[in-house]
């Protein structure tokens, strides 16, 4: 016997709510998959997995003509079990971005930037802690300039990026990871950045939420930047139906991963270019 199941609840407020006096906004985008299978006397093979993975992206927004406060959260998290394996995570993430911006032209603002990123729990392997939260986690602070040309585009752009990378548990300080001083918490880096970002409906009924970051560190010479680009695709089929598509590409010096010989020995580690992505079709609600 096989038995499979895939569903999504999909609880999504595209209908942003506005304040009484017009300047307050608030709305979201959440997300709930479920992945199941089941192989009983399967001729052909397979292995029995159980999936799940949850995503919240909330926003609250102030704009009263001439100031601006955007606070988006992006919140991940996901398991998986395959057969009688142990349950691992399929995807963990914590992001807060915060812009404060003081408008001086139509589409031109003078803007402070706020950004941090982490994870909610540990990730081992073969026994040994590889990161957890605030280990690493990142922070961004900066002054620069906002362009708006229209509601669903931003570009933010700065000289004066303030990168932190930040390593608090004691075990990963302790190697050294992810650049920090072996024993040290932080490691410091200076330079510019920008961050671009398009949220809109690229097609009837599929709403597109994409941001791409860069920077480059100028306090070690020119060397490697960081990039993130994350992107988030709601495809609504019908009114109860719903399907979903992300992917995040994240490369940065400071996150490094293993190296192994054909025998699975750790010989090393190296900064390579990251990349996940995961697709949900199920149930669609809308409140």
């Amino acid at each position: 016997m096989l038995f499979g199941l895939a569903s999504t609840l999909v609880a999504q407020t595209d209908t942003t709510k506005t304040s009484d006096n017009e300047k307050w906004k608030f709305g979201g985008t959440f997300l709930f998959h479920i992945h199941e299978s089941t192989f009983t006397n399967w001729a052909s093979g397979g292995e029995n997995q159980l999936a799940t993975k949850f995503v919240a992206k909330p926003y609250y927004n102030f704009d009263n003509g001439k100031w601006s406060w955007e606070n988006t959260l992006d919140l991940r998290y996901g398991q998986q079990r395959n057969g009688g394996n142990e349950v691992k995570k399929n995807d963990d993430e914590i992001v807060f971005i915060s812009k404060l911006g003081k408008r001086f032209s139509e589409k031109w603002k003078f803007s402070g930037l706020y950004t941090f990123n982490s994870q909610f729990t540990p990730h081992r392997d073969d026994g040994l802690i590889k990161s957890d939260f605030m280990a690493p986690a990142y922070t961004n602070l900066s002054l620069g300039f906002d362009y708006n040309p229209n509601k669903n585009f931003s570009l933010y752009m700065t000289p004066l990026n303030m990168r932190n990378t930040w390593v608090l548990n004691e075990e990963l300080s302790g190697r050294g990871e992810y650049n920090v001083k072996p024993g040290g918490t932080m490691r410091f880096r200076f330079g510019p950045s920008f961050l671009a970002a398009w949220k809109g409906e690229i097609a009837k009924n599929i709403i597109l939420d994409s941001k791409l970051g860069y920077f480059q560190d100028v306090v070690d010479g020119l060397g490697d930047p960081v990039v993130n680009w994350d992107a988030l695709i709601n495809m609504k089929v019908n009114k109860f139906i719903s399907a979903s598509f992300s992917f995040t590409l994240f490369y940065d010096e400071d996150s490094k991963t293993d190296i192994k010989d054909e025998l699975g020995n750790i010989t090393g580690e190296e900064a390579k270019i990251q990349f996940k992505q995961s697709i949900g079709v199920g149930f669609n609600f809308v409140w």
